[in-house]
């Protein structure tokens, strides 16, 4: 993974996401994207842009196999003050480990105006 003046703007990630536990509470999996923009200045090229720890901001894209996605389930993407990225926090209700592919990407305030609603409501 390379970061170009200290940014990582996408990032493709394959993960496994831990088992359930006898059909009890699910597998979890705190997965650090590595996102993070140095450049934050949002005001001054898209104007009510979200800001970049504004979890709606950032995309989280379930890569092939599609298949392997069917017991998880993903949420809000979070910025972590500590890190300086963006960490999402994956569940897995299947009583196996699972693995899966996944595209985070944070889209640069100069590629336009962008709108998003939460993953959740």
């Amino acid at each position: 993974m390379g970061k170009k003046a200290g940014t990582l703007l996408w990032n493709r990630m394959r993960v496994t996401v831990p088992a359930a536990i006898n059909l009890g509470p699910p597998g979890t999996l705190d997965v650090d994207t590595g996102l993070t923009q140095v450049n934050k200045a949002f005001g001054s090229m898209s104007l009510g842009e979200p800001s970049f720890d504004d979890p709606s901001r950032i995309q989280v894209v379930p890569m092939m196999p599609i298949g392997n996605w069917t017991t998880i389930t993903h949420g809000e993407p979070v910025f972590d003050v500590v890190t300086g990225t963006i960490h999402v926090v994956f569940s897995n209700t299947s009583l196996s480990a699972v693995a899966i592919n996944a595209l985070f990407w944070n889209p640069h305030s100069m590629v336009g105006p962008g709108e998003a609603d939460s993953y959740t409501p």
